[in-house]
């Protein structure tokens, strides 16, 4: 037997309406005390389910003695389910276009609106509740890495979560504007030159990287409100003690504006690294 059709969940399709349309693409035609019997279908929910059925053009009924339903051709019943799903999509971006606006004309959203504040400790959580949100931004990138971040993207790749792929497609969908300035020591900068060789393709869309010293306050600065800090220790085996993540744009700003003068700063190239990302 044909399994149940679940998926039509998503749809808001009922149990009982996803059995009738299930039994009817099986058995073809059907009245509905057929129908209630082998698609294990209460009397009392058939009609309402044909009922729905027919109005979205899935179903059709023939005015006999009993009535008599069928299911449309099975291509044709899931084109229809596609259509369904594409306008249900597409109405749920508009309304939520036009919230967005509604939200967004509140007087008080700004005044109202206070600091937020999460911290992480450790390599793994670092990654799983900060850095995740790299992959969601929507203007800009900006950030400062060091030996730490390295490690922790490398910790995330290693755990099956491919991090910086998330990144990459995410800035090339909408435009990000996204620079890396990595500071580095003599130590640190063999491994710095395999981490840029070894994941070139995930840096592809990345606008810029410069090269600068080590300053020991990695950080990342995301549109115009989010903000990584990160705490790193030799003593601890992966590096990186904990983050923190805060929402606040005014300390959004001063970041973004000390980033842009260690930017102007930092080097362009170094002769022992030949993997540069477009300017």
């Amino acid at each position: 037997m044909v399994r149940d059709l679940e998926l039509l969940t998503e749809l808001g399709f009922t149990q009982y309406e996803r059995r009738t349309l299930r039994t009817l693409m099986v058995h073809g035609v059907a009245d509905a005390e057929t129908l209630c019997r082998e698609g294990d279908i209460p009397s009392s929910k058939i009609y309402l389910a044909l009922e729905k059925l027919g109005n979205l053009g899935l179903v059709e009924m023939q005015p006999t003695r009993p009535k008599l339903f069928s299911a449309r051709s099975t291509d044709a019943v899931f084109v229809r389910l596609i259509e369904l799903s594409k306008e249900r999509a597409d109405r749920f971006a508009t309304e939520a276009h036009v919230l967005k606006e509604q939200f967004a004309a509140l007087p008080s959203r700004e005044a109202g609106r206070t600091t937020f504040v999460d911290l992480a400790l450790g390599q793994d959580s670092h990654v799983k509740r900060h850095l995740v949100h790299l992959a969601t931004a929507q203007k800009r990138i900006w950030s400062y890495m060091e030996q730490g971040d390295i490690e922790a993207i490398k910790g995330a790749k290693n755990s099956g979560s491919p991090l910086l792929r998330r990144i990459a497609r995410n800035a090339v969908s909408h435009g990000v504007d996204h620079r890396v300035v990595f500071g580095f020591g003599y130590r640190a900068a063999p491994k710095l030159v395999a981490f840029l060789k070894r994941h070139r393709a995930n840096l592809d869309h990345v606008t810029g990287v410069r090269y600068s010293g080590e300053f020991g306050h990695p950080f990342h600065v995301i549109d115009e409100e989010l903000v990584i800090l990160s705490v790193d220790h030799p003593f601890v085996p992966q590096g990186r003690v904990a983050s923190l993540m805060v929402r606040d744009a005014a300390l959004a700003q001063r970041l973004a504006n000390g980033f842009e003068t260690l930017w102007s700063k930092a080097m362009r190239n170094l002769r022992e690294i030949t993997f540069q990302p477009q300017r």
